[in-house]
């Protein structure tokens, strides 16, 4: 998996109603790579990570996952050190239709490897 473009930072920018319920405690980076998303049942799937914080991440899949979910992230960072393939283990928290074949998954990280954590580190410091 290669990323396309390097990562941008991005702030959380919610306003009106939804700032007000806004539960995100730090910054995203807007990342847009692809990611194999590996559920407990198979078939794997793939989709496009969206975002990232050091709580967790969303991504863009053809199909919902059921919060509560646990699934492994396997992804590519760029980091500035270089690229790095990682594994993410995650939790679905929410899943949302925004179109056609499109749904918004948001994941919040489980117990990461320690060298998931430091890739994290290193990609949001």
């Amino acid at each position: 998996m290669k990323s396309s473009a390097p990562p941008q930072a991005s702030q959380d920018t919610a306003q009106g109603p939804q700032a007000a319920t806004s539960r995100r405690r730090h910054d995203r980076l807007s990342l847009r790579c692809p990611v194999l998303i590996q559920l407990a049942a198979p078939p794997e799937r793939e989709g496009i990570l969206q975002d990232m914080s050091p709580q967790g991440l969303s991504l863009f899949t053809a199909r919902p996952i059921e919060p509560g979910s646990r699934c492994t992230l396997r992804l590519v960072l760029p980091l500035p050190s270089g690229p790095r393939e990682v594994a993410l283990a995650a939790k679905a928290v929410y899943s949302s239709y925004t179109g056609p074949g499109v749904f918004r998954i948001g994941m919040l990280f489980m117990a990461l490897s320690p060298d998931a954590q430091a890739a994290v580190r290193e990609l949001l410091g």
